[in-house]
């Protein structure tokens, strides 16, 4: 299987669209609105969380397809795209992780050159397999590591045991936006996150979700 993801069909618990993950009765794919960033994102993600349908890695890369790649993490295989971007001098690459002891919250983003492009590493998944990943990956073990300080409270809320205070990839993606002074891309993207939610809640209870076109 090649780094780059490709969209698979796969048995589900119910029907659900293959690429925003939403139940059938509320795909949102053909409103998906698309940005591109100047921020590049590369998220790096088991085939299984990748492929649930609550995954909001997806739902980035639906929404900012040019400037998101999404990457297969496994035990035996390094991931060649991702490191021979690592090691692309055009990109200024950073890992976006939780706060550990020896790492300090990040206010705000400073770039050591405007000439390179800022390229945001995230770990997809839940914190223990996040963890393990990192652990494994050396490829990773001497980026700069940022930890963020949202002022507010994550509101994903898909799956049980979620860690309290950690954003999902998506949020993660909208707060770097955000602090990186993209506020019109941040706010698109949280806009479609939000429906996104609301349509996986009614499409898991078969209910279709009624929208304006103002979303």
């Amino acid at each position: 299987m090649n780094s780059d993801y490709k969209i698979k069909q796969i048995t589900r618990l119910y029907d659900s669209c293959n690429q925003c993950g939403l139940p059938i009765i509320n795909c949102l794919c053909s409103t998906a609105p698309k940005v591109k960033t100047s921020s590049k994102f590369w998220i790096l993600s088991t085939e299984k969380e990748f492929y649930r349908p609550s995954n909001t890695a997806r739902l980035l890369k639906l929404i900012n397809p040019h400037s998101t790649e999404l990457f297969l993490w496994e035990r035996t295989k390094m991931p060649d795209k991702l490191i021979t971007n690592l090691n692309n001098d055009i990109y200024e690459p950073f890992l976006l992780f939780p706060i550990e002891d020896n790492q300090t919250k990040c206010p705000k983003l400073e770039y050591k050159s405007e000439r390179k492009i800022p390229a945001f590493i995230i770990i997809d998944g839940t914190w223990k397999e996040a963890r393990k990943i990192l652990r494994k990956s050396s490829y990773l073990e001497n980026l700069p590591i940022i930890s963020l300080e949202p002022n507010f409270k994550s509101i994903y809320d898909l799956r049980r045991g979620a860690k309290d205070g950690n954003l999902c990839t998506i949020e993660t993606a909208i707060e770097v936006l955000a602090i990186s002074g993209d506020d019109k891309h941040s706010q698109v993207i949280n806009d479609f996150y939000n429906l996104f939610l609301k349509s996986y809640k009614a499409g898991l209870s078969g209910h279709k979700l009624i929208t304006s076109n103002k979303n």
